[in-house]
């Protein structure tokens, strides 16, 4: 299970003023670069910390599945981002709260984000 990521979708909102703003989705780029990708594959490593409450996630980036499974990693704008996240107690740490977590945290950066 890995996350695609592409470019966020324009949104409207309102800065502290109550006046409409628009908010600009993220763009992922090569690293070093001015090359946008239109998508990415992140693969997720995570910790669950010892708390049973805490955990922290990192991700390597990939220009699509097949170049994960080449192991042709991709150093992305993404690549470097790490999260760390407290979840409720009635939720157990595990993959797929990982994977919610952090699509919800990528979504909220500015991104479109989809566990595949």
């Amino acid at each position: 299970m890995g996350i695609l990521l592409s470019k966020g979708i324009d949104t409207q909102g309102v800065d502290e003023n109550n006046e409409p703003i628009t908010i600009e989705g993220k763009s992922i780029y090569i690293h070093g670069t001015d090359i946008e990708l239109t998508s990415v594959y992140a693969r997720m490593q995570f910790t669950a910390n010892p708390d049973g409450r805490t955990i922290v996630a990192s991700f390597k980036t990939y220009l699509n599945h097949d170049r994960f499974l080449a192991d042709d990693e991709l150093n992305t704008t993404v690549h470097s981002l790490n999260f760390d996240f407290v979840i409720l107690e009635t939720e157990v740490q595990s993959l797929e709260v990982a994977l919610n977590y952090s699509v919800a945290k990528f979504i909220d950066l500015g991104y479109s984000a989809q566990i595949i």
